[in-house]
Order: structure tokens, then C-alpha cells, then sequence
């Protein structure tokens, strides 16, 4: 195998994602902290990581296919939700999280899927 050949993987890429990930999952079961912080907005919180989980798995799998990264990464939001419902967790489930989840991958997905439909109208 050449080394100029792309790879499925970018393994350094992937080990980020995968520590972001464990953050944010254990910053999601943590128990809560009610103060403000520098971003006060619980939703707004939730956008950010999302787009920024996103960043980092289309870096970890260049070949990926977005709607694979974004289905994997809404499951991820889903499931930190269902935890945060259990009683022994101590959190609260809110399905505008998941919302919110999802509107960070969209966004981030949003360019490339306008940018690729657009090269597909132009090629016809």
C-alpha cells in the first residue's frame, strides 16, 4: 500500500474525536452544574459540541459519508439523553437537546450537501 493512497482512517484524528467524545459524554452524566458559565444557554451548549463532534469525525473518517457520521452522532445525542433520564443519574432527559444535537451536525453537514447539490445542478 502506497503512502499517497487516502486512508478510511486518520487514527491520530480518530483518537481526538474518541477523547472528545468520552468528555462529552461524561460531562453530560455529571452531575449538574448550575452555574452560568461562559456559554449560558443549555441548547446553545449542546449545538456547539455537536458541530464540533461533527468537525471531528469527518477529520477521524474522511471517507465517511456524512448521513453515516450525522446518524452515529444524533444516536450518540439520543443515548446521552436516555442516561440523563435514568433516576441514578440525576439529570433531566429534554428531547430539545436532541434537537439541538442534531441542528449542529446539520449546520456543519449543511455547506458541503449545498455545495455538492449545486456541483450536481452545474454538471447538467
Amino acid at each position: 500500500m502506497s503512502l499517497l493512497v487516502p486512508r478510511k482512517i486518520s487514527w491520530p484524528g480518530l483518537l481526538v474525536f474518541i477523547a472528545a467524545s468520552i468528555f462529552t459524554l461524561y460531562a453530560a452524566l455529571a452531575p449538574g452544574d448550575d452555574t452560568a458559565g461562559l456559554i449560558p444557554w443549555d441548547k446553545a451548549k449542546h449545538f456547539i459540541v455537536f458541530y464540533g463532534l461533527t468537525f471531528l469525525a469527518t477529520l477521524a473518517l474522511p471517507k465517511s459519508r456524512f448521513w453515516k457520521i450525522g446518524v452515529v452522532l444524533l444516536a450518540f445525542g439520543i443515548g446521552i439523553e436516555i442516561l440523563q433520564g435514568l433516576p441514578i443519574v440525576g439529570r433531566d432527559a429534554d428531547i430539545f437537546d436532541i434537537v439541538a444535537d442534531g441542528l449542529g451536525v446539520g449546520f456543519f453537514f449543511g455547506p458541503m450537501v449545498v455545495r455538492d447539490w449545486l456541483d450536481g445542478v452545474a454538471r447538467r
